[in-house]
């Protein structure tokens, strides 16, 4: 009887996504869509080679301003959203480890569980200020141009 022996290529086995990462990635592809028409949008004022047509335009100008702003908070907004997405994931593999029960890692498992929903905490209240700041600085900007 031949007898063969398998073996695992665990760079071919990709892991299952947590919610939280799927929703994470919708969101990258959101913000990425977002920041291509604003792009286009700049480019349609103003080719990227042309750009001394609009040498003299303010308003094109805070317009561009304005754009920057708009992309800045953008990043932020997806550094957080990596951030909370990261802990949750790490809150839940916390879990599963638990569930395992491996002897001698409950020490390690519990310091870990306690350190994610911290930063999960943390990250939360983080992201609830940076929204509230986009918002503010966006309604200045609309009664600025209102002016």
């Amino acid at each position: 009887m031949i007898q063969e022996s398998t073996t695992w290529d665990w760079r071919q086995i990709h892991p299952m996504l947590s919610t939280s990462m799927r929703i994470h990635a919708l969101f990258l592809l959101v913000a990425f869509f977002v920041t291509l028409g604003k792009l286009i949008s700049v480019w349609r004022s103003a080719l990227p080679f042309k750009l001394s047509r609009q040498s003299g335009n303010a308003a094109y100008s805070k317009s561009l301003r304005r754009q920057s702003v708009s992309l800045k908070n953008w990043i932020g907004c997806i550094l957080l959203t990596w951030g909370l997405s990261t802990s949750t994931s790490l809150y839940e593999f916390v879990v599963r480890l638990l569930d395992d029960k491996t002897p001698g890692s409950f020490p390690v498992v519990i310091g870990l569980l306690g350190f994610s929903t911290a930063l999960t905490q943390t990250l939360l209240v983080v992201f609830f200020i940076f929204l509230v700041r986009w918002h503010m600085i966006r309604r200045a900007e609309i009664l600025s141009a209102a002016d």
